[in-house]
């Protein structure tokens, strides 16, 4: 019922501003753009990958793990399908990414990460990659890198309506519907969702006699939600925008392929709200932010009798401005109080932590912006004690006419999370910060002829992470968190893009490969067997390809995923094989006055691969995706 609740008082809203947009005696103002200011000037030594809407909109039936799965560098740990997911930037753990909404980190307070799984993209208008530590940018968490999600808007576009409807294997179905009123002066926009799925599909059990063929079990989903935006350009100068997030989330904890059963079920909850006041005049601007997010998580396991609900929420205030001293330089001044508190049967209490920070940028750049310089400077306290200060430099710039240099340095650090802390039993109040340094180094080249673009990029990137936080057995047997591993980081990546484009053809190759080693450096113990060894499920190559072509409204695309050798233990002796799959999809648009359709069919795993992300959770074999979407368009008159 709070779903409606939401959804008839979103409405409501919408109505009054409609109304207010009515007034046309208001002039057409020039449009006011919302832009991240820290990662639009201050991050761009940093090496970035950006997913751009047409790509979203490929993958608008999807979550953001299958997205960036196929789509990027992320290693995305996956238990299985609608299962959890998380991600892994450059050997670094799922703790150790910042996941930012418009400038929010979306991170647990609880356990320090967020599930990918839950995240729709059609929520969202572009996904930013920003690899590599920026603590100094982003707080607590940003060590292997951070994902920028953001929506935006468009002016005087008139009324839009946009349905989305899928059916799949294993009775997945989705529905998706949008609604936009776009006028001169205020953006109003409604998304819902609703998925289902029952995900019972046939796998090879290996860990059992005689590998029968199974059927995976409780592994049904219920998902929906919605997404409600408004944007007021109060006038020339000045734009006001606010946001609310609603999702819920009711799954099964599917049976691992050594288990008979297992019926336990998790329900996740969460509300979010944030506004943002912004003004931008020639030489400065203002950004004034503030954020409220709720997160309720229920886990029900009847075998094992065991019930339990956690309740997390934070409250986010900051303030950050933009100004030039002189016409080389653009410096970025902020302050952010965020609160964070956090309830679950096991902890003894419930609990608050405060945390404020000041942050400073400074960018030195030449006339016409092919160098810059950047310097990047944080302090940030816990209940008014300090942590570690973190600052990174960088530069970029044009080396040659079609190069391009990036190099950066870092420092980089993760807070314990409650239940590091706070956990009973084996919860340890006295952990310190994970903390270290990073270094990286992006080259690339770019250049655009007639009808091609092509683009190769190369990077190297080395990573310390000191005071790691890994969980062991005391000597009375339990389980604690305790700072004991330092954790070495190096690889390379590449990247080849080339685009074809004519008036009627759009042919796009692309190639990523990460070539990775993450290591334990410090003995956990006498004669530890996991010294100078890899991490568990940290893959050292992995690599994919896509392949589009778009010819007259018809769109042909090919993914090819590998992912190398993933230990499952600390000695490295026990691993997973490497798997590899492909998926197609095939799309066609038929264009109406005002309206668009389009059908498409998607094919995952086409070769029937048999493989695992996580060891012994089972993956579906070939499964498809049939959807018709249809968009509307009345412009304003």
């Amino acid at each position: 019922m709070n779903f409606f609740r939401h959804t008839l008082i979103l409405s409501l809203c919408i109505c009054m501003l409609n109304a207010y947009a009515q007034n046309d005696s208001l002039k057409q103002l020039n449009v006011v753009e919302i832009k991240a200011t820290r990662s639009l000037y201050f991050s761009s030594a940093s090496k970035f990958q950006v997913i751009d809407s047409a790509t979203l909109e490929r993958y608008s039936n999807n979550n953001l793990a299958d997205l960036l799965s196929r789509e990027s560098m992320v290693f995305i740990k996956s238990y299985g399908l609608g299962s959890l997911a998380s991600s892994s930037f450059r050997g670094a753990g799922s703790s150790h990414t910042a996941v930012l909404w418009n400038g929010f980190n979306l991170q647990s307070s609880m356990h320090g990460m967020i599930d990918l799984s839950l995240i729709p993209a059609n929520f969202l208008n572009t996904v930013q990659l920003q690899f590599g530590s920026a603590s100094a940018l982003w707080g607590s968490g940003a060590v292997g890198g951070a994902i920028h999600l953001n929506n935006s808007n468009t002016f005087n576009k008139g009324v839009s309506i946009y349905s989305n409807n899928s059916f799949g294997s294993f009775l997945d179905k989705q529905q998706q519907l949008s609604f936009e009123l776009s006028k001169k002066r205020i953006v109003s926009t409604l998304k819902l969702f609703n998925h289902d799925a029952k995900n019972d599909f046939e796998f090879t059990n290996r860990a059992q006699y005689g590998k029968p063929i199974q059927r995976q079990r409780n592994a049904e989903l219920k998902q929906y939600g919605l997404l409600q935006e408004n944007y007021i350009q109060i006038n020339q100068f000045q734009l006001l925008n606010t946001r609310f997030w609603y999702q819920y989330s009711d799954r099964g904890m599917p049976p691992s392929m050594t288990q008979n059963m297992n019926v336990a079920v998790q329900k996740d909850e969460s509300s979010r709200f944030t506004s943002e006041w912004q003004l931008n005049k020639n030489k400065y601007s203002v950004n004034v932010r503030a954020a409220y997010f709720d997160e309720k998580l229920y886990y029900e396991d009847s075998l094992s009798a065991l019930f339990s609900k956690s309740h997390s929420q934070s409250a986010i205030v900051e303030l950050e401005t933009k100004f030039s001293i002189t016409k080389y330089d653009i410096i970025n001044i902020g302050v952010n109080n965020t609160n964070n508190t956090a309830y679950t049967e096991s902890y003894n209490n419930r609990y608050n932590q405060n945390r404020s920070s000041v942050f400073a940028s400074y960018r030195l750049h030449t006339l016409n912006l092919k160098w810059n310089a950047l310097l990047n400077i944080r302090q940030e306290f816990i209940n008014n004690k300090a942590l570690p200060f973190t600052s990174s430099f960088g530069i970029d710039g044009n080396v040659l006419k079609h190069f391009f240099l990036k190099l950066n340095v870092a420092q980089h650090y993760r807070i314990p999370t409650f239940n590091d802390l706070y956990w009973v039993p084996g919860g340890n109040p006295n952990l310190l910060p994970e903390s270290g340094w990073s270094e990286d180094a992006t080259i690339s080249y770019k250049q655009a002829l007639k009808n091609v673009q092509v683009e190769l990029e190369a990077a190297a990137f080395n990573r310390e992470i000191k005071n790691w936080v890994i969980w062991q057995p005391d000597v009375s047997g339990i389980w604690s968190p305790q700072n004991v591993q330092e954790v070495w980081s190096r690889g390379l990546e590449y990247k080849l893009r080339v685009d074809y484009r004519t008036s009627k053809w759009d042919v796009q190759l692309s190639g990523l490969y990460n070539y990775v080693l993450s290591t334990n450096q410090k003995s956990l113990s006498t004669n530890d067997v996991t010294l100078y060894k890899q991490l568990i499920y940290v893959p050292i190559q992995n690599a994919q390809g896509n392949f589009l072509i778009q010819f007259k409204g018809t769109s042909v695309s090919y993914n090819h995923i590998y992912v190398g050798y993933r230990y499952t233990s600390s000695d490295n002796k026990n691993y997973i094989k490497p798997y590899s799959f492909g998926n197609i999809r095939v799309s066609h648009d038929f264009v109406f006055t005002g309206a668009k359709i389009k059908v498409y069919t998607q094919l995952n795993n086409v070769f029937n691969e048999q493989y695992e992300i996580i060891e012994y959770r089972a993956m579906p074999l070939l499964n498809y995706q049939l959807g018709l979407a249809i968009y509307f368009n009345e412009k304003n008159k």
